[in-house]
Formats: C-alpha cells, structure tokens, sequence
C-alpha cells in the first residue's frame, strides 16, 4: 500500500504531527498501513489516529473496536470521538459530515495534518453531484487536496486512486476492514450515483474516472483566477467573515461578489436566484433592516454595510459556567483562549469566575466609565444585533468583571482584575470564524 503514496509535500513532512482519519474501511485502514510503512522508511511526524462514532449504525462500536485493533498492531495511538448527529434539514449524509469535522478540527493543533482516505471514486462522484445542482467553478474544482481545517490542514494522498485498488491491497494484506451495508442502498445520492448511475457510465465510457477529473483540474484553474477579483473582506467584532457591500455594484453583480466570498470557505452555496435577491436587498435596504439568507446550516446577514455569515448565538448558552483564567476550554460554542494584557488591566491568572450571558443583565459598568444599558455598549461596540444578548459575562463574587469581546467592566478594585502587567484578557473564538 505504501506504493499508492506520491511524494509528500515539505509542508506535510514538516508538519509537527500527523493524524490519519480512521473509519475503519477499506480506503481508511489502508492510508494507515500505507503512512505507517512510510513513517518506518524515512523520518516523518509521530502518526495519531482519529475514529468517529457517529451511533448510527448496529454495529457502530464494533467498528470502533476493529480500529482501535488496527491502531494498536501498528502502535498508533487511537482517539475515539463520539458524537451525536442532529437534524439540520440538510440530509443525514451532510449532517454527520459536520459532526465528523467538528470532531477533527477538536484536536488538530497548530500546523498539524490530517490525513484523509478520498479517493478518486470520491472526486468523480463529488464533481458530478455539484454538476447535478448548478454548481460554479469552485464546487466543480470537486475535492482538493489540501485545506485548512481548524489549527491545521487536510491533506487526502490518494486523490489519483480508484476504490478498487485500495480495496484489493487491503484484502490481499488480510487486513480486517468495515463493510458498512448502508453503502449499498441507493435512497442517498452518492450512493445512487455509485451503484446505479456510474456503472452505466463507465459501459459507454470506460476513461471516465480521467476526464472527469481532468475537467475538475480545469475548473480549479478557472477558479483560482476567479479568486484574484478585488473583493473587500473583513470580519465582526465576533470574528465572523464579512464583505463590504460595494454600492456602486447591481445586484447580478454583488451576488457574483458573495458566490467568489463564499466560495474561499469549504461550504456550499445557496442557489444564484436566492443570492441575487439578498444582494438586491443588501442595496436598497433601510439601515433599520437585517435582510437574511438561510440555506442549511449557514446564515447571511446584512447589516452595518456588511454581508456577514453569521454565527449561531444560541450555541453561547453552552459557554463554560465556571472557569480558571489562563486555562483554555473548547466546545460545540467555539474555544477559549487567553492573552497578556499588553494595554490596561487584564484578568488575575488562576481567578475563578462564573459565567452569564449579557441577556441576564440590564446595564454594565464598562472600567473607568459611566453605567450604561448592554445593548447601547454593544450598539457603541459595532457588535452585530443578533449576538447582544449572548456575550459571556465573566463574573467574581456575582460582580461582573469582564464582558468576552469587549474589555473590563468596573470597578477597577475588583480583585479578579491586575494591572497591564500579568493581567490575562479572554479571546473567545467561533468555530465558524475563518
């Protein structure tokens, strides 16, 4: 299987660990044994593995199981991430996708690589299904072979691999790999594409794996020169992705704009008519108005002369009641991180605080500054509406000492409050903020 392995970039072999995303199939067990062999004939990362069990199979533990047994032959070590998959409306494929990545980006560290099973079966079947919903350049480009993800990067080796190759080395090595039977129903459209639709195809059209491809290669090109056009990005107070509403643009015109914006994340866009009518609003809307974009799981909202892609506030409410300052946390809310206090007082490193959300409270006391309601702070803030009522409020002895995205709240003897030196500030990050 090492063979199926091209020449790794430096940036991969550089890397300060490497993570193989373990389902136990077939294509999964045999990136494992390949980057195993690869890592005993040349200096390479330590090689953890990561399995996630998505319960939504009989036999989802005994998969976990069959990967923990590949893990310890090869003396790698196995996380075990355990999920619970909830209804977005999006399909159950797409929702258990962004459960398995949220668990990845979890514990990728900083310049860290995971390493990802697709294959070219992958690639051909991926092209096809955006082609099948109108999609542009970016979602025909189809798979790429390496993104960020969360701290690190995704790296997929195998991208010029068939299924069937990985598959056969995998059973003449006598490795034990996952048969899942769900594969084989063709209710879902992958599955459909694979087992009805593609066998057809290839009849007619043997080479189809290669020009398919070849075809996604070309849109990749098209769509990196796309990426060139002058768009003016920024982001919230929150750190959520935004775009400058250009007014001398029509509406054709700023919906183009917001496709090649959104097209940089890893998400899919919503339909071009929807697109146009938000940008029409985006232009003619009174400033009292939010106009808003749902599709899925993922929100834009104009507001400030922004096209913002929200976050979800409601996800605050599973911020950490208590916490120690300086211990970093994370979560389905995003993550917790602390810096030095380089300007004006910071938090007592090792204080314990509890935790509210600004909705509970009335008015604040920002540090050095008159009492003032929350929503006129966060109005004078520029934080967006939809997040006024859900900043975490860091509080000592039922005393609020620090509203998260905006500073220190008086009095300045609080004793969880330092001066410049020593003092810690809480950075809070959302999971979708790119």
């Amino acid at each position: 299987m090492r063979q199926y392995l091209s020449s790794l970039p430096e940036s991969v072999m550089s890397a300060p660990r490497w993570w193989v995303a373990l389902s136990g199939g077939a294509d999964s067990v045999a990136l494992l044994h390949a980057l195993s062999a690869l890592a005993a004939e040349q200096s390479a990362p330590p090689i953890h593995a990561i399995h996630v069990n998505h319960h939504l199979h009989p036999d989802a533990g005994e998969w976990s199981q069959l990967c923990q047994r590949h893990a310890d032959a090869l003396r790698v070590p196995l996380v075990i991430a355990d999920c619970e998959v909830l209804s977005s409306g999006r399909g159950l494929e797409a929702d258990a996708r962004r459960e398995r990545y949220n668990a990845f980006e979890q514990v990728l560290e900083q310049d860290e690589v995971l390493f990802t099973a697709h294959h070219i079966d992958d690639q051909v079947e991926t092209v096809l299904l955006r082609l099948l919903r109108g999609a542009g350049p970016r979602g025909l480009a189809g798979i790429p072979q390496q993104r960020r993800c969360g701290k690190g990067h995704l790296f997929r080796p195998f991208l010029q691999v068939s299924s069937t190759t990985l598959r056969a080395a995998v059973e003449a090595a006598g490795l034990e790999h996952v048969r899942d039977p769900s594969n084989f129903e063709v209710k879902q459209d992958r599955n459909y594409l694979r087992q009805v639709v593609l066998p057809a195809i290839g009849e007619r059209w043997p080479a189809y794996r290669e020009t398919v491809t070849r075809a996604a290669e070309l849109q990749a090109l098209t769509q990196r020169r796309l990426s060139t056009m002058p768009l003016e990005r920024t982001a919230t107070v929150m750190g959520e992705p935004a775009l400058a509403v250009d007014g001398a643009l029509d509406p054709p015109q700023l919906a183009a704009a917001i496709h090649q914006w959104l097209g940089e994340s890893d998400i899919e866009c919503p339909d071009q008519k929807r697109l146009v009518e938000l940008a029409r609003q985006a232009l003619t809307a009174k400033q009292d108005r939010s106009p808003e974009l749902i599709w899925g799981e993922h929100t834009l909202r104009v507001w400030g002369g922004l096209v913002i892609r929200a976050g979800n506030p409601v996800l605050a409410e599973g911020f950490p009641e208590a916490l120690v300052v300086g211990e970093a946390l994370s979560g389905r809310w995003g993550e917790l991180r602390w810096e030095p206090a380089i300007a004006g007082p910071g938090l007592r490193r090792g204080a314990q605080l509890q935790c509210v959300l600004s909705g509970e409270l009335d008015r604040v006391t920002p540090l050095n500054r008159p009492q003032k309601p929350v929503k006129h702070w966060c109005q004078e803030l520029r934080i967006p509406p939809w997040w006024r009522p859900y900043l975490p409020v860091l509080t000592s002895q039922n005393q609020p000492v620090w509203l998260v995205c905006a500073g220190p709240l008086g009095p300045e003897t609080s004793d969880a409050l330092e001066g410049s030196e020593g003092g810690l500030r809480p950075v809070w990050r959302l999971f979708n903020a790119v």
